[in-house]
């Protein structure tokens, strides 16, 4: 599944990746928030920031059957390396509530770009499905 993503702020980004992603899986709209978990990722830049992000994501989706509501990315730091500090919003996945969609394997590194492209942000990466 190949995503492409487009905000003026890299945390705008972050935020929309994570529940573009999350929309291949399931309805986001109909997960409520209730549940937080605070986010911490460090990476050498920001294309693998990203691939770390939604990694991060998947995992807790299949290991904490953690369903998405929302990401609210707080911070995103670039320069020696890339930071991302973030809080996810959701509840314990219930495919009958949530419309389950496909399944995602994984994230990849293939086609994957983050380049800014007429005063936004844009970013392109494929789910492994």
């Amino acid at each position: 599944m190949y995503i492409h993503v487009v905000s003026e702020s890299l945390e705008g980004l972050f935020s929309d990746s994570a529940e573009a992603a999350f929309e291949v899986m399931l309805n986001t709209k109909a997960v409520d928030g209730r549940k937080s978990m605070p986010v911490e990722i460090a990476a050498n830049d920001l294309e693998q920031l990203l691939y770390l992000w939604v990694d991060r994501l998947i995992y807790h989706f299949d290991a904490d059957s953690f369903a998405l509501s929302h990401a609210e990315v707080t911070k995103v730091e670039v320069g020696e390396g890339a930071r991302l500090s973030a809080v996810l919003w959701g509840e314990d996945y219930d495919p009958a509530k949530h419309d389950q969609r496909t399944g995602v394997k994984a994230m990849t590194y293939s086609l994957m770009r983050i380049v800014w492209e007429g005063g936004k942000w844009h970013a392109y990466f494929v789910l492994d499905i």
